[in-house]
């Protein structure tokens, strides 16, 4: 069994997650019974098929709300420096949603005390940001020119927006994001009562399932609502999957997110992807089947994390004999072939995974060159 030093803290591993969808789950876990929290795509932008590490780089195009019968706030989330040209077009997205049917109650922005910002969002007088907006000559899509054409030249339109918008507005800054969803996770997620690393599993599940609704809503250029039913039955569901015996996380949202790039020169120079190659798959099947070791590699740190270090053994010694005797089944019937290997070891049972992905993913885990025991080859070398 390979060595590994195991995260005491497990809050670092929220960190792999945007921070926008920190931020979303940091409000979603803080509804009510009656509210709701959407993650809303700004009109006029014109994102294709970003990865989920990419939504970070567009935090001016997203905005989330709580919404319930009395109250709609809205959340502006900035992670950089914010200068007053970054605050000028957060102010002008604000604009157009306070000349809407929507009844915002609350502005907020949202940024974190790393970057040490001061609040610059009305450093402009009213006077001055409307000559501001008067005097843009940008094309006809640009949000200025957008609220060019709503105000049509009426300050005293434009005065009584931007007055109401300064005084239903928010800063919020936050010291450590990490923690303040740790904390407010303690008893949705029942912290005391099960093992550590269980508790955080729960946490990642959340997060990872909510980047790819998110995802799936930038996509589709809809917004995602989350009411409070929703969420609860989200958390009694990850409750039920992810126990300190059981560690099943979705695997349709994993593979969602963890997509495999042949470009990557790691993947493309590694044993197992020259195993895979051996056996002549097409590239959708090359993908689908690292997708199944990248999957399995992640619950193997979890199992070892929680020191299951026999149910790692147990799987892998189990995925080693079926590749053992399919290949002698092979051999006999001389129809020893690298894709028949990979095949048939696919189809024997391994009562220690608890699912296909699990065992096919072990599998192509044994392939790797760092496997010194029970190293597994598709095509003997």
């Amino acid at each position: 069994m390979d060595k590994y030093v195991q995260d005491i803290s497990g809050i670092s591993s929220l960190s792999g997650f945007s921070y926008q969808i920190r931020v979303f789950v940091y409000y979603l876990i803080s509804l009510e019974e009656g509210m709701q929290v959407e993650f809303e795509t700004v009109d006029d932008v014109n994102i294709k098929k970003i990865k989920p590490e990419e939504i970070d780089n567009y935090e001016a195009n997203f905005l989330n709300k709580i919404v319930n019968k009395d109250k709609n706030k809205a959340i502006q989330v900035k992670r950089t420096k914010i200068s007053e040209e970054g605050a000028r077009k957060v102010l002008l997205n604000w604009i157009l949603l306070e000349g809407s049917d929507h009844k915002v109650t609350k502005y907020i922005l949202f940024t974190d005390d790393e970057y040490k910002n001061t609040d610059v969002m009305f450093n402009y007088t009213a006077t001055e940001f409307f000559k501001y907006i008067n005097d843009s000559s940008k094309g006809a899509k640009a949000t200025i020119s957008k609220v060019k054409r709503i105000l049509s030249g009426d300050f005293k339109k434009f005065e009584q927006i931007y007055d109401s918008i300064r005084d239903k507005y928010e800063f919020v800054s936050i010291t450590n994001l990490d923690e303040e969803i740790d904390g407010k996770c303690v008893s949705l997620f029942r912290k005391v009562a099960v093992n550590k690393v269980t508790y955080y599993q729960r946490i990642k599940e959340l997060l990872q399932h909510v980047t790819v609704k998110v995802m799936d809503s930038i996509n589709e250029k809809k917004p995602h609502i989350f009411t409070y039913n929703d969420f609860m039955g989200l958390v009694e569901d990850i409750s039920t999957r992810i126990t300190d015996e059981v560690n099943q996380p979705l695997y349709a949202d994993f593979k969602k997110i963890h997509t495999v790039n042949f470009e990557d020169l790691k993947i493309a120079q590694s044993r197992e992807f020259k195993q895979l190659k051996a056996c002549e798959l097409p590239d959708f099947l090359l993908k689908q089947h690292l997708g199944y070791c990248a999957y399995y590699e992640s619950l193997r740190y979890s199992y070892m994390e929680s020191n299951k270090l026999s149910k790692i053994e147990n799987i892998e010694e189990t995925t080693y004999e079926n590749f053992e005797s399919a290949k002698h089944n092979l051999k006999r019937r001389n129809k020893d072939h690298p894709y028949n290997r990979l095949d048939e070891t696919k189809k024997l049972s391994n009562s220690y995974a608890d699912s296909e992905q699990i065992r096919y993913g072990s599998g192509i885990y044994l392939t790797k060159d760092e496997i010194e025991d029970n190293q597994i080859s598709w095509k003997d070398e």
